[in-house]
């Protein structure tokens, strides 16, 4: 998470860059439109790690998902987007992508950890990751505009693994046949941010987001951080081009009467779309 934290700087220096390079124009600002939706598609790099620890005997799994099981580390993955505004000063916004990516392990005799299986491991990756976010005006003078986020995070993980062989814990065999294990969870987390954008001509904007994410909702506990600095070409005064890299990285800890499962969720990439202004 901390490489993520390094780059929140460099999204705020580029408010200031953008106000002083843009023109004289007064021109309101290509966000004050009433409606924004887009669609982009996302060209990310995964990084996946799950461990999983027995309560009882303190006996811990710790697994790579890319490496150990095969599963794609780069992946395009559709995100869709909007936001509308109510008045002057309040609005919303909502963010959503969903993914699925599966992987499959011919394992001889290999260690995942603490775990050995003699046979295949499929492991399957479908994770949904949503937000609907209350926007307040902070500040906005025709060519910046600012805007703080409020609102509910959706993290949603869905992680299968099926094991068809012979598996053992520590040398010891446990089951043979097919074992499977799931982990599916769906948190509303509280979320805080900023979101900007700022005129640089009449036809080009850059900006930049960032969300926090953290808390507690019964048995998950999590923090994410979610980061994205984007450009926007106004094709024409419907449609828009847009353009940036995101960053997204989630520390989740489910505790359960029997595990305890820590998963480090991360991924960067490129995205690449249109903006549909009403």
């Amino acid at each position: 998470m901390l490489r993520f934290i390094r780059l929140l700087p460099v999204v705020f220096c580029l408010l200031p860059f953008a106000a002083a390079i843009a023109d004289s124009d007064d021109k309101i600002l290509d966000l004050e439109r009433r409606f924004v939706l887009g669609i982009a598609l996302g060209l990310e790099r995964f990084d996946t790690n799950v461990q999983i620890t027995d309560r009882a005997t303190g006996n811990s799994i710790f697994v790579d998902a890319e490496s150990s099981f095969g599963l794609p580390e780069t992946k395009t993955m559709p995100i869709l987007y909007g936001a509308a505004r109510i008045n002057e000063k309040h609005g919303f916004a909502f963010h959503t992508f969903r993914l699925d990516r599966s992987g499959t392990a011919l394992a001889v005799n290999r260690d995942f950890g603490r775990l050995g299986v003699n046979g295949s491991v499929v492991f399957r990756d479908r994770t949904n990751f949503s937000y609907l976010a209350w926007q307040y005006r902070l500040f906005d003078d025709g060519r910046v505009s600012i805007k703080s986020l409020v609102g509910i995070y959706g993290l949603d993980l869905n992680y299968e693994v099926t094991a068809r062989g012979e598996v053992s814990l520590d040398g010891v065999p446990v089951e043979s046949g097919v074992y499977s294990d799931t982990t599916d969870l769906f948190a509303p987390l509280p979320l805080i941010g900023l979101d900007y954008w700022s005129k640089v001509t009449d036809r080009w904007y850059i900006g930049g987001k960032v969300g926090f994410i953290a808390g507690t909702y019964q048995e998950t506990e999590a923090l994410v951080v979610d980061a994205t600095i984007r450009a926007r070409y106004g094709l024409t005064e419907r449609l828009a081009m847009i353009m940036g890299v995101n960053f997204l990285s989630a520390d989740v800890e489910i505790t359960k009467a029997a595990t305890i499962r820590d998963i480090s969720y991360g991924y960067e990439g490129l995205f690449l779309g249109l903006d549909f202004n009403f």
